[in-house]
């Protein structure tokens, strides 16, 4: 059994998927900051701003990964593909080959029978 490169390029674009979610997240908490922003005038928003930074550069890091290993797959699975069939075509010549010989192999033990 092979690879499924179809099954790989789902799984790819589901990661695709995924950093876009992030992203989207990304945004709605960027959102949810600006109105902490707005309405709460207190030291601790300082902190709250700091967090949400960070969970907004570790998104953002997330989301690129995701989608830079997307095409990773892609590739990885055509090769393995292309490497199936190359093994497969030669699997398929030495057999020719070894039934080639084993014919040439029987008529010259037994010329009379051809």
């Amino acid at each position: 059994m092979g690879i499924n490169v179809s099954a790989a390029i789902s799984q790819a674009n589901q990661l695709r998927s995924y950093a876009s979610q992030l992203r989207s997240i990304k945004s709605t908490l960027n959102g949810v900051n600006g109105n902490i922003n707005s309405v709460w005038r207190a030291p601790e928003v300082k902190y709250i701003n700091q967090a949400i930074a960070e969970i907004n550069r570790e998104l953002s890091t997330i989301a690129s990964k995701l989608e830079s290993v997307a095409p990773d797959i892609i590739q990885a699975a055509n090769q393995i593909k292309r490497e199936e069939e190359a093994a497969a075509r030669a699997e398929a010549e030495a057999r020719r080959k070894a039934e080639e010989e084993a014919r040439k192999l029987r008529d010259a033990r037994a010329p009379h029978l051809r």
